[in-house]
């Protein structure tokens, strides 16, 4: 299912793409239901896998219909958790977590370029450099490229490449206000002003 298809869906029709891991036997909790688990647990400020699996245990009630999985009287065990997640490819799942944080990302996206911070290294190498995208109405990274041998437009160009721009408003740090930018962001179907 492409990204026109899924935007204005909700997370799950997202997860759906994310492979199962595990073998056909012994399935009972679905992964895009233990996925949603996980990360509505993560919303509420849970930061480790324990307190994520206690956190579904005091919620069970309110969240289990929700989660697609109304039939279980009981969250998967800590286990069934561990073992998901020790098979799961996050490099699978979390371009799919960004599609659809894109999807539901406002009308206006930043995108700058940082220099990260600690990441000087030795022999006068220098810092390590991504460009990020953020959307400005939520407060949160909606996508990040790595920048290899100083070349910022080419990263920004990729990141943008990855993004829904339909219709969002997108400002730019000074240092990435190129002619090749602005046209990218226009073919995307960025907005476009006359003065």
């Amino acid at each position: 299912m492409g990204d026109e298809q899924n935007q204005g869906k909700g997370l799950r029709t997202y997860l759906q793409g994310v492979p199962d891991p595990r073998r056909r036997q012994g399935r009972i909790y679905p992964l895009v239901s233990i996925l949603m688990m996980l990360i509505l647990a993560a919303v509420n400020g849970e930061r480790s896998l324990r307190g994520m699996w206690i956190w579904a245990q005091q919620h069970w009630e309110q969240i289990r219909g929700k989660l697609g999985m109304e039939w279980l009287a009981h969250p998967p065990v800590y286990g069934t958790l561990w073992r998901v997640l020790a098979l799961l490819e996050m490099a699978q799942v979390e371009p799919v977590l960004s599609r659809w944080v894109q999807g539901v990302g406002g009308e206006a996206i930043s995108v700058d370029g940082k220099s990260l911070r600690g990441s000087r290294r030795r022999a006068g190498l220098p810092a390590l450099e991504v460009v990020v995208a953020a959307a400005q109405g939520i407060r949160l990274v909606l996508g990040r490229e790595g920048v290899e041998e100083e070349k910022v437009t080419e990263a920004a160009l990729k990141l943008l490449q990855g993004m829904p721009l339909e219709g969002k408003v997108v400002t730019l740090d000074a240092g990435l206000n190129q002619r090749e930018i602005a046209r990218a962001i226009v073919e995307k179907g960025g907005p476009t002003w006359e003065s």
